[in-house]
């Protein structure tokens, strides 16, 4: 594959409502559909521990088995999901819009952000400057490099507590570094941690530093009184999580409001033809899953209509 090869006509950023929605609604356009995400399910709703307000709810239920269903819903319409962190763009190439993935190049037709405002809280001392030495984001791109290795994983969620999971299975030992008393799991997979043998679980940790000259060896920690303790690894999988939008990666490409939200139209259009973006990373006012998305919706068949070279939107309702 040359820069200039197309490798699919849409690729979605992210794995929440908004994302899924819009390949869903892409890949029924019969758009060769690629979702990016980190993570299977990702962002507030696969987090979110009760969803009772989602439309066709008949009981109340947690967020990742709705998200489950409509990324099911997805692979079948024939979307291709790959797990990977986006680590930047080039929107101005010659041919097709470049998306950079965590070991490989996408070029395609049109994009779709959809990455939420759940980004990686404020840079921990070493994590930039050890980025790709040690400090890693994602288990399913860079967990294979630390087999038989000793790895920390940071964080306070089910994504982390997952991915420590995954780890067990190719680390020689996990650590899964909290800075919570208590882990916001469920309670199969708190289970499955406290059954390998090679996971322990540190609660009320703050991450200060990871330390490390030319590669990672470890993290420093604070514990509740004060004292501070290292823990050695070869690697850090760091899964804390901010409040703000996860617009990093663009590198400047879109226009942003001040907080850093992206600028769109009624239309889901960014300031970059052939660049959509939806759900809770547009500047709004209203951030619901709901109204994610009918956002991930509207994404696509802009992105569909600026695919096929129209300047017409498709409105049909479930043909």
């Amino acid at each position: 594959m040359t820069q200039g090869d197309l490798t699919c006509d849409v690729i979605v950023i992210g794995g929440g409502p908004a994302g899924y929605t819009a390949a869903v609604y892409a890949a029924r356009a019969n758009l060769d559909t690629v979702v990016s995400t980190p993570a299977t399910l990702s962002g507030m709703m696969a987090l979110a521990p009760t969803v009772a307000n989602f439309p066709a709810q008949v009981e109340s239920v947690p967020g990742r088995d709705l998200l489950e269903r409509i990324h099911v819903q997805a692979v079948n319409a024939g979307v291709e999901v790959v797990l990977e962190s986006v680590a930047g763009v080039n929107f101005s190439a010659e041919r097709g819009l470049q998306v950079f993935g965590g070991a490989q190049l996408h070029v395609t037709r049109a994009v779709i952000v959809a990455t939420g405002a759940m980004s990686a809280s404020e840079k921990t001392p070493g994590e930039e400057e050890l980025l790709g030495r040690g400090v890693a984001y994602c288990v399913a791109c860079d967990g294979p490099l630390f087999a038989d290795e000793r790895v920390i994983v940071v964080g306070v969620d089910q994504h982390a507590a997952e991915e420590a999971l995954a780890l067990s299975e190719i680390a020689s030992s996990v650590v899964l570094a909290t800075p919570v008393p208590k882990l916001k799991v469920e309670e199969r997979v708190v289970n499955a941690l406290e059954a390998a043998d090679n996971v322990r679980i540190e609660t009320r940790l703050q991450l200060q530093e990871i330390v490390g000259d030319d590669m990672v060896e470890g993290a420093r920690f604070k514990g509740r009184e004060g004292d501070e303790t290292v823990i050695e690894a070869s690697g850090v999988f760091m899964y804390l999580r901010g409040n703000s939008p996860a617009t990093d990666f663009l590198m400047g490409s879109v226009d942003l409001d001040e907080e850093g939200y992206i600028l769109t139209d009624e239309q889901m259009h960014t300031s970059v033809p052939g660049v959509f973006a939806a759900g809770d990373v547009r500047s709004k006012q209203v951030r619901q899953m709901c109204v994610a998305a009918g956002e991930g919706a509207v994404a696509a068949l802009s992105a569909e209509r600026f695919v096929r070279g129209g300047d017409w939107m498709r409105t049909d309702r479930g043909t």
